[in-house]
């Protein structure tokens, strides 16, 4: 396949991901509406979840389609100032169906009068994703924390078994954590790391890091940003 018709397959490719989220995005409005007008006694655990996974399918093809735009030098790149803790809690709250759905308790450790720049919307799709695949593999909490010193560090601890040994080991080609096995597609990495590096200050770029251990005895995720 040319350069050409590679260029056509991959603008079609997007244009079918958009129309794919633009319909999925109006299936979830109206399951949202009909589980804000069921009875609270009628309401199941799995209604989260099913809310839960519609969610992360609209998620991922939004990611699909800013990293398309990131590819074509197409994206919106809009940084500016936001309170940590108020966006840290807007994606718990984004994720508060799965919370519930299996009983999860979490904590937030951030200064509620910091402010820090970044790309609101880009930064959200990455900590949404990454606080619901948390929830989906560790036992009962998550904690996030972020702190500003020179560089705004986000992390996202979780009580799980961690991250496989194979995934720890790409750092930094996360598209080479394709697994059909186990499902991985490495996209959410990828993105997040896209995401860190369109952050820079001077010389310095965003990176993500992945370790084990932490605070809460399973994996740990952190976004840093110059």
């Amino acid at each position: 396949m040319n350069n050409q018709n590679e260029n056509i397959f991959s603008t079609i490719l997007a244009s079918t991901v958009h129309d794919m989220k633009n319909s999925l995005g109006m299936l979830l409005n109206a399951f949202n509406r009909l589980l804000n007008d069921l009875p609270k006694e009628k309401a199941s655990p799995e209604y989260g979840i099913v809310q839960y996974e519609s969610s992360r399918v609209n998620n991922a093809m939004m990611q699909l389609l800013a990293l398309y735009k990131i590819e074509n030098n197409q994206l919106p790149f809009n940084p500016s100032y936001h309170n940590l803790y108020d966006f840290i809690e807007e994606q718990i709250i984004a994720n508060e169906p799965l919370l519930q759905a299996k009983g999860f308790s979490y904590q937030i450790e951030a200064d509620d009068m910091t402010e820090a720049v970044f790309d609101e919307s880009l930064l959200s799709m990455v900590l949404s994703n990454i606080i619901g695949n948390a929830i989906r593999y560790a036992h009962s909490q998550i904690l996030i924390s972020a702190e500003v010193t020179d560089s705004v560090e986000i992390a996202i601890y979780d009580d799980g078994p961690g991250y496989p040994g194979p995934m720890l080991e790409l750092a930094g080609n996360y598209m080479l954590g394709i697994n059909q096995s186990t499902g991985s597609t490495g996209l959410g990495l990828f993105f997040a790391q896209q995401v860190a590096e369109l952050h820079y200050h001077g010389e310095k770029k965003g990176k993500i890091l992945l370790n084990n251990g932490g605070r809460l005895g399973g994996g740990v995720f952190k976004i840093i940003i110059p």
